[in-house]
C-alpha cells in the first residue's frame, strides 16, 4: 500500500514526543474492497415468523428478530459482543420499559462474536406471553429497536444504531 508522507493532522496519540513520526508518517490507504459496511433489521413477528400487524394481545407470545449483515474485509479483524434490545415508550398510561429487562439475561446478547467466523448475524428470541404489560383498556407504546457492539472490554461500544418500530398496542 502506498500514501503520501503528509505527517499526521493532529498530534499522534502515541508518539507525543517524536517530530520524526509527525512530519514522516504515511497514511494508509484502504481500498473500498475491504471498507466496513454494515446492514440490519429488527422485527417483531408471531411464533409462525409473520408480521403481527400493530395490535397484539399480552396472552400471546411473540418473536423478536435482529439481524446484521456485515460487508468487508476489515470486519474479519473485528471481535466484539452484541446487544440487541427494543425500547418501548407508553403512550399515555403505562410502564416505558427495555425488554431485555423483562427476559431471562443474555436472551438478546450474542457474546465472543468473531468476524472471521461470521458476518451474517441473526438473534431471535420468542418473548413469553404475559411479557408486555398493558392498562384494562390497553397500553399503546412507541417500539425503537437498538443495537450495540462492544469490543476490546470497552464500557461503551465501538458502534451503535436504532431503528423506529412505530407504534404497537398490547391488550
Amino acid at each position: 500500500m502506498h500514501g503520501s508522507k503528509k505527517g499526521l493532522p493532529y498530534p499522534s496519540k502515541c508518539w507525543p514526543d517524536d517530530r520524526d513520526f509527525l512530519d514522516g508518517a504515511t497514511e494508509l490507504r484502504v481500498p473500498p474492497s475491504t471498507a466496513l459496511n454494515a446492514y440490519w433489521d429488527a422485527d417483531i413477528l408471531d411464533t409462525r415468523g409473520v408480521k403481527p400487524g400493530t395490535i397484539i394481545a399480552v396472552t400471546d407470545p411473540f418473536v423478536v428478530r435482529f439481524r446484521v449483515e456485515l460487508i468487508g474485509d476489515l470486519w474479519h479483524c473485528i471481535r466484539g459482543d452484541w446487544c440487541f434490545n427494543l425500547g418501548f415508550t407508553a403512550i399515555g398510561d403505562g410502564p416505558d420499559f427495555n425488554l431485555a429487562d423483562k427476559l431471562p439475561a443474555g436472551v438478546l446478547e450474542l457474546k465472543d462474536w468473531d468476524g472471521c467466523e461470521r458476518r451474517c448475524i441473526e438473534v431471535c428470541y420468542t418473548v413469553p406471553a404475559g411479557t408486555i404489560p398493558a392498562e384494562h383498556c390497553g397500553t399503546l407504546y412507541e417500539v425503537g429497536a437498538t443495537f450495540s457492539l462492544h469490543c476490546c472490554k470497552r464500557e461503551r461500544p465501538i458502534l451503535v444504531g436504532y431503528e423506529p418500530l412505530e407504534e404497537r398496542q398490547f391488550y
